[in-house]
């Protein structure tokens, strides 16, 4: 077993041939932008949080989850875990976005099991 576990659920992501659609949707259920980047964002209803993008016609049917991720504070000595583990890393090593900026996310995905992915994430400040 790891030693630097997740502390939590960060979201899970949803492709959607819709994004307004699936903001209204959820906005319905209570949710609201945490962040909005037009076709894709992340809404937030209390400490559930639901990333949407444009899905990838040929990678992803529409309203299936994509991935799970998982807030881990030791991002980098995870990430060497995993890998020594053998597990199927599917980023290039750890990557980063702008998700949150000016904050930087920081984040890698490998495969479990049953093929879902997997995605360890950390928000630096």
């Amino acid at each position: 077993m790891i030693k630097n576990t997740p502390s939590g659920i960060a979201h899970v992501a949803i492709p959607t041939d819709d994004p307004e659609l699936t903001v209204s949707f959820y906005e319905n259920l209570g949710f609201n932008r945490l962040v909005d980047h037009g076709v894709r964002g992340m809404l937030q209803c209390q400490t559930c949080v639901i990333e949407y993008y444009p899905r990838r016609q040929e990678e992803k049917p529409a309203g299936c989850i994509d991935h799970i991720a998982l807030t881990c504070e030791h991002l980098d000595e995870a990430y060497e875990e995993i890998l020594a583990q053998g597990h199927q890393i599917i980023t290039n090593g750890i990557e980063s976005n702008e998700m949150f900026a000016p904050r930087t996310n920081r984040f890698f995905l490998f495969k479990g099991p049953n093929g879902e992915k997997i995605e360890f994430c950390k928000i630096d400040e």
